[in-house]
């Protein structure tokens, strides 16, 4: 018989004055969902070692989510990843330019989708 487990409850970042989650929070978030996906630390997609190629091309698809689904800028995502806003911008042209193939674009789209979901915010 199928056991349905209770599920860890939703994870809700620290709000600021204004009702919304804190940057650095958010891209907390982002970089654990893409880890978990790639199966990696999230921890080591923050720190200022680049790691191996893998890892690296993981942190570039944390900081595009970061930019594109929650609108970050550069700069801020930069800080909170340890990197200069430069290579943020280079970040999301390698994953923009990679989103031609379909099925890297439906990787990027449903994690953006569940890093959406795993925030609080709107799904759609």
């Amino acid at each position: 018989m199928l056991e349905v487990q209770p599920s860890a409850p939703a994870f809700s970042p620290p709000q600021s004055s204004t009702g919304e989650p804190h940057p650095n929070e958010i891209c907390r978030l982002v970089a654990a969902c893409v880890a978990l996906d790639f199966g990696l630390d999230a921890v080591a997609l923050e720190t200022g070692l680049r790691g191996s190629q893998r890892m690296a091309f993981a942190r570039q698809i944390a900081m595009y989510l970061a930019h594109v689904g929650f609108g970050l800028s550069f700069e801020i995502i930069g800080h909170a990843f340890g990197r200069d806003r430069t290579t943020v911008a280079h970040a999301c042209r390698v994953v923009e330019d990679g989103r031609d193939d379909i099925w890297f674009d439906c990787r990027v789209a449903t994690l953006e989708l569940i890093c959406r979901a795993a925030s609080g915010g709107d799904v759609r």
